[in-house]
């Protein structure tokens, strides 16, 4: 499909880039709180221009730069120059290049590309998921154990009450922790404030793969409504499962802290 292939050709781009400006620049912190540095501002402008470039009519939804969807665009690219920019600023291996592809709304192409431990995850809608060119698969069995893993974020205990048997792991990537439940390492994941550029692509993965994704209030996470609207502000919370069953357990496990 020519819109992975473009995918995959400038996600390879931007981590080449990426790896040669890895530990070389400090993460400033932005007026909503997040971290970013000089790279994930070059690589979000570097994105743009190829965009803009190849496919001047489809619109960009970034985290640095177009941060409002334009609900009349039919198609449009979701972007996340650096997902784990803590880690890229600190010298963690795990952070990647996220990029998707809405059509009306709905991803149809996700790409998520982590260099430093060699790993690419792709889907494209309705053809399947892969990991560096392999097919994969979420978790098939409908069990906890303390042998399982549960991918979280650093928020979700400050948020959340979690009484689960799962192990949590917290690698500081919301679109790692997804993919690693979309690839069977991890049969479950809670991102407390993620927005649609964390989650975009590794959403299409996780489906694709055969995995169940929702909200705090158990809604899709797409189709994004039809109303062109400001992204910037909006975190999701969202649950991310190996299939209905875990999904299940995961959310009967979880109780809203009281602040």
């Amino acid at each position: 499909m020519p819109y992975l292939d473009f995918a995959v050709a400038l996600a390879d781009e931007c981590s080449q880039y990426a790896v040669s400006q890895f530990r070389r620049h400090p993460a400033e912190r932005k007026d909503d709180g997040t971290l970013v540095t000089a790279t994930d501002r070059a690589i979000d402008r570097l994105i743009l221009e190829r965009i803009q470039h190849t496919y001047p009519g489809h619109a960009v939804l970034s985290e640095e730069q177009t941060t409002r969807y334009d609900a009349a665009a039919e198609f449009t690219w979701v972007i996340d120059p650096i997902d784990g920019t803590t880690n890229f600023a600190r010298g963690l291996p795990v952070w990647g290049v996220s990029i998707a592809l809405l059509q009306h709304g709905q991803p149809v192409v996700g790409l998520v590309t982590f260099p430093l431990v060699q790993e690419q995850f792709a889907a494209i809608a309705g053809l399947g998921a892969w990991r560096n060119a392999d097919s994969i698969h979420t978790y098939i069995g409908a069990t906890i154990s303390d042998e399982q893993l549960l991918m979280k974020c650093t928020r979700t205990d400050r948020l959340l009450q979690i009484e689960t048997k799962l192990k949590a792991r917290i690698c500081g990537s919301a679109a790692y922790h997804l993919c690693k439940v979309a690839d069977g390492t991890a049969l479950a994941g809670i991102e407390a404030t993620p927005k649609v550029w964390d989650f975009a692509a590794a959403w299409l993965i996780i489906v694709e793969a055969g995995g169940v994704v929702t909200d705090w209030q158990q809604r899709p996470l797409f189709p994004l409504p039809a109303v062109s609207r400001e992204y910037g502000a909006a975190p999701t919370p969202l649950f991310v499962a190996a299939n209905p069953a875990i999904m299940q357990q995961l959310l009967n496990s979880v109780t809203v802290r009281q602040s």
